[in-house]
C-alpha cells in the first residue's frame, strides 16, 4: 500500500532531559516524515527533574542549537515541520489521534529496549493498527546516551556535554546547589 497523503509522526517520551540521542531520532524522523510532533509525556514511574514547560523549552533550545535553521516559535520549528507539545492522562494512540499523527516514532539504543518496544508495539497495534509504529536505531555514538545517565552524572558534578546540548547542561548547572543538583 502506498501512502495516501501527508505523514505526521509522533515522537513521545519523558525527555527529562532531552539528549543528543533524542535529537538524533528527531533528525531521522524529520528526514522521513512530512511533519514531526515531539510530545513530552508524563511517566508515572519516573519523577521529573525538569517541569514539563521547562522540558519543552529545552527541546526547542536544543533543536535550535543543533540546527540553527530550525528557529521559529516555541511550538513550531523548521517552518512548522517540527512541533513540540505535551500530553498527560491519555493513551499514546489517543494523543496520536488528537494531533493527527499517522505514525509513532520510537528510538532504539540497545537490545534491552527491544522488549519494551515490542510490547508497546503490540498494545498500540491492538488499539489502532492504522497508526503505524516506526523504530529508528540511533547512531553508534548515542547508543549509551540516556536521560538517566545525564541526570546521574550531573548530580555528581561530571560534565555531560557529550550527552546533551549546551542549553541542557546550563539548565543543570543552574539547579546545582552547594552539594550538587537540588
Amino acid at each position: 500500500m502506498r501512502k495516501s497523503g501527508p505523514t505526521k509522526a509522533l515522537y513521545a517520551g519523558s525527555f527529562d532531559p532531552v539528549t543528543r540521542g533524542h535529537l538524533d531520532i528527531i533528525g531521522k524522523a524529520l528526514s522521513t516524515f512530512d511533519a514531526v510532533h515531539v510530545a513530552i509525556g508524563t511517566n508515572v514511574r519516573k519523577g521529573r527533574t525538569f517541569g514539563v514547560q521547562e522540558s519543552r523549552q529545552l527541546i526547542v533550545d536544543s533543536v535550535t542549537e543543533l540546527w540553527p535553521q530550525a528557529a521559529g516559535s516555541a511550538d513550531s520549528l523548521f517552518g512548522g515541520a517540527l512541533e513540540v507539545g505535551d500530553y498527560a492522562n491519555r493513551s499514546l494512540i489517543g494523543y496520536a489521534h488528537e494531533i493527527g499523527a499517522t505514525h509513532i516514532v520510537r528510538g532504539l539504543r540497545e537490545a534491552s529496549d527491544f522488549n519494551d518496544e515490542f510490547n508497546l508495539h503490540g498494545v498500540a497495534g491492538r488499539i489502532d493498527p492504522r497508526v503505524l509504529m516506526v523504530h529508528f536505531i540511533c547512531e553508534s555514538q548515542f547508543l549509551h546516551v540516556s536521560s538517566s545517565t545525564a541526570k546521574e552524572l550531573a548530580f555528581v558534578g561530571e560534565g555531560i556535554g557529550w550527552l546533551v546540548m549546551p542549553c541542557v547542561e546550563a539548565a543543570f548547572a543552574a539547579r546545582r546547589g552547594p552539594s550538587g543538583i537540588d
